[in-house]
């Protein structure tokens, strides 16, 4: 039973004193107002109307169910009308979950340039490096690489690689060595995510072609990228890293990028936006997403699957990095898996 219809039919007939002028001015069967009479009676076990053959009357509990319909329909109707009027001008919390490598690099100037659009809309930003259901966990829509994402049934919507580089500083690489191939980095400290977040075994591909794989024990695992990263400035230990994440330690010199004649197989570094489809998302997640592929995506087809290809370069996002970064993008909706 719909009990909202079943309401606004019980106050149509006690309005009409009628079921048949009723059923006219719902424009609705006769059989359908009988029925969702006799239905809402029998829910509240209870009748509301007593009938005769010539006229309808409210019983008490009728009469007390009456104006408590009436209230309730007019508090629905003036919550939809609002809802309906600041459809064009979204507000309420945004609830967006990102992956902590990328908070750096462009999370900051693109919130802050939505807000300057929507300034009725507050953003409360979780940093995650695990991972996520997106609709279990409670966020609206998440910037995410893809190795976070285990929701079933959301669109994910591609914009970006982040490759991921093996980097060190020079003191590190000047006690320990520079490696030259993968297997030089065996025996060698290391900091990394812990194991339950990312494989402690990875992939490397020379530009040849040949392969190697290396599984790491690493002296300090933390379950946050940047956390790693300042582990890895501190010279703690070589670390992986998202190539976007250490970008400006490279151009400044605090970083070396070690073995760059290989590429780390790591398909689940690609980042995306991801959202539990676009049907009946509030206007403030709809426009949020548009607003992020906007900035994220600026060109299609730009090389998303470039083993070298960076992290996405917003115009004017990272000028302070320094790094030349290339755009990436994809504008295909897809569900995961």
């Amino acid at each position: 039973m719909n009990q909202i219809h079943a309401m606004r039919v019980f106050v149509r007939v006690s309005e009409t004193e009628s079921f048949r002028r009723a059923a006219q001015q719902l424009d609705v069967s006769n059989a359908l107002v009988t029925r969702s009479i006799a239905m809402l009676e029998a829910h509240l076990r209870t009748r509301l109307i007593n009938r005769t053959t010539r006229n309808l009357s409210l019983t008490e509990a009728g009469t007390r169910y009456l104006e408590g319909c009436r209230a309730l329909l007019e508090e629905l109707d003036n919550l939809e009308t609002a809802l309906a009027h600041t459809e064009g001008e979204p507000s309420g919390t945004l609830r967006v979950v990102a992956s902590s490598s990328l908070s750096l690099l462009m999370l900051t100037p693109l919130i802050d340039g939505f807000r300057k659009h929507y300034p009725k809309v507050n953003v409360r930003l979780t940093l995650a490096e695990r991972h996520i259901d997106l609709v279990e966990d409670g966020f609206d829509v998440g910037i995410v690489t893809a190795f976070m994402v285990s929701s079933t049934a959301l669109v994910e919507r591609p914009v970006a690689t982040n490759p991921l580089i093996p980097v060190a500083t020079p003191a590190y690489l000047a006690e320990h060595g520079v490696p030259h191939a993968p297997v030089d980095l065996q025996g060698c400290p290391s900091v990394a995510l812990p194991n339950e977040i990312r494989s402690a075994t990875w992939h490397f591909r020379h530009r040849q072609g040949s392969s190697d794989q290396l599984t790491l024990t690493p002296v300090y695992t933390v379950n946050n990228a940047l956390m790693v990263r300042l582990a890895t400035l501190a010279g703690m230990g070589f670390s992986i890293l998202p190539e976007g994440l250490v970008a400006a330690d490279l151009e400044a010199g605090t970083l070396e990028r070690i073995l760059p004649d290989y590429t780390i197989d790591d398909p689940d570094m690609k980042v995306s936006i991801v959202y539990p489809g676009r049907q009946y998302l509030p206007a403030k997640t709809r426009l949020f997403i548009d607003y992020a592929l906007e900035k994220l995506a600026p060109q299609v087809n730009a090389g998303i699957d470039r083993p070298d290809a960076a992290l996405t370069r917003v115009p004017g996002f990272m000028a302070s990095t320094g790094a030349g970064m290339s755009h990436a993008s994809s504008h295909a909706e897809r569900p995961t898996h």
